[in-house]
């Protein structure tokens, strides 16, 4: 069962502090050991998606009829799409006692195509699994847009370098549902109640953390090629729908997490 009615959307994400770190990594070393560069990036990455629904038929004043009153009913789906784009990024380095070793920051901004794209199975007694009380097999999907990312590096000798950090994406969540809010069990057939269909949308703020690894070889004096895989863990994106008029709480968490590959041109300067 899904309804616009919603109660608020819950983001549960850790923020730790690398803004502040960044800020003062600017700040830090003389003119000759701090560096700035700016570059282009084409990223592609694994965004999955793991839908959880839960269809709470304890209600006292539940209109669900047997077997399905009084019980909770939990459906889960999982789902993945290659997503690809564009991005740019710019960020300073402060070289670390005269060698190869650096730390750095780094903040971009990245465009994403594609979209999760997946189907609950539903639970229930009823052939197509769309009658009151029962966990509807709705169609679902999450579709990723522009981000956005703080980022902290820690580089070594070869061009290795550790990176990790935040970043934050909108992303816009939608289901499809056809179900029955009728105690008594809809039907095509005439002087039966009737199905009901509609569409549920919310535009999603997912914030995460990030980590990785990336090499970087350098093409000429002031360009560099670079090459980075990371994984990022957005926090859970939670929310409860309520039906008052038949006594059905149906709560929700979307679960996203994306591995990522990119290659990119930085310019120093």
């Amino acid at each position: 069962m899904t309804d616009p009615a919603a109660r608020p959307l819950r983001n549960r994400s850790a923020v730790p502090p690398v803004l502040a770190a960044a800020m003062l990594l600017a700040s830090a070393g003389s003119a000759q050991d701090l560096s700035f560069h700016a570059g282009i990036e084409i990223p592609a990455e694994r965004l999955g998606a793991t839908f959880e629904k839960s269809v709470d038929n304890t209600d006292p004043a539940t209109l669900v009829p047997e077997p399905r009153r009084g019980k909770v009913l939990r459906d889960e789906d999982s789902a993945a799409v290659t997503a690809s784009g564009f991005g740019l990024f710019g960020g300073c380095r402060l070289a670390l006692g005269g060698g190869a070793a650096y730390v750095g920051a780094e903040v971009d901004v990245g465009f994403l195509g594609g979209a999760v794209d997946s189907r609950l199975e539903g639970v229930g007694e009823s052939p197509g699994r769309n009658q009151l009380g029962e966990s509807w097999p709705d169609p679902w999907s999450l579709e990723p847009g522009r981000s956005y990312g703080l980022t902290l590096e820690l580089g070594g000798p070869r061009g290795l370098y550790a990176l990790g950090g935040l970043r934050r994406m909108e992303a816009r969540y939608e289901t499809r549902f056809h179900g029955c809010m009728d105690p008594g069990p809809c039907s095509p057939e005439a002087d039966t109640p009737d199905f009901v269909s509609g569409t549920d949308g919310r535009d999603l703020d997912l914030e995460g953390w990030t980590a990785g690894l990336g090499w970087e070889k350098r093409l000429q004096e002031r360009i560099s090629l670079r090459l980075e895989t990371r994984y990022t863990r957005y926090g859970d994106q939670e929310w409860t729908t309520l039906f008052e008029e038949v006594g059905v709480t149906v709560p929700a968490v979307l679960v996203i997490g994306a591995i990522g590959l990119s290659g990119s041109l930085a310019w120093q300067f």
